[in-house]
């Protein structure tokens, strides 16, 4: 891609974000963007065949980045633990939290488009998706624990979906309610201390193994 272009296709990308995050994908207008970024439509659509491949070249790194995040529930990915629930754990997970929570407020307008501005595009349904494939891995997670003796109570599917998206909502709140960066570390804290001693009780986890 030459230089010219690339700089074309920013102008393009900051002026749909703009106008997306101002109206929404179903109200925005591809007139409108294409103007904003000194084009008319036809030369904007040489870039973007439509407005959906607009909003998704904005959002698709946000989706990868938590659903990779997201995928680290998985059992596969706790296979090599000595103590699954150790402090030395507690911390690797802490700072995968972590990575997350810099990677949205780096990019904190594609997740607004994401979670409240997405309604008629490819990804409106992302916030369900994300909880779905966040409860089936820790659903998997939580059946190995029990399988290989690391628990001894084996917790419901109802529980576990809400366990999920407790914690996935409280991400989103994040954005909804346009918390500080300092807020939003604490309070994720405060949600995942909640969660996991309270999952480690109904488990049959002796908490103070985490401590």
């Amino acid at each position: 891609m030459s230089d010219a272009s690339a700089e074309t296709k920013k102008k393009i990308l900051d002026s749909a974000m703009a106008e997306f995050l101002e109206k929404g994908f179903m109200n925005a207008s591809l007139r409108t963007i294409a103007a904003n970024a000194g084009l008319t439509t036809g030369a904007m659509y040489r870039h973007f065949k439509d407005k959906d491949a607009l909003f998704c070249a904005l959002v698709d790194e946000a989706i990868e980045v938590t659903t990779k995040t997201v995928m680290m529930a998985d059992s596969s990915h706790h296979l090599d633990l000595e103590n699954i629930v150790s402090e030395e754990h507690f911390e690797k997970e802490a700072e995968q939290t972590n990575g997350l929570l810099n990677y949205i407020f780096d990019n904190f307008d594609a997740f607004t488009l994401l979670l409240t501005k997405a309604a008629g595009s490819t990804h409106e349904h992302f916030q369900e998706e994300i909880c779905e494939l966040y409860t089936k891995n820790c659903e998997q997670t939580f059946n190995w624990m029990y399988k290989n003796q690391i628990s001894t109570k084996k917790i419901d599917k109802m529980t576990v979906h809400f366990i999920a998206s407790t914690v996935i909502n409280a991400f989103v709140e994040i954005i909804t309610h346009k918390m500080t960066k300092k807020a939003a570390f604490q309070y994720i804290e405060n949600i995942e201390e909640f969660t996991r001693y309270g999952m480690m009780h109904m488990m049959g986890i002796p908490c103070e193994h985490g401590e």
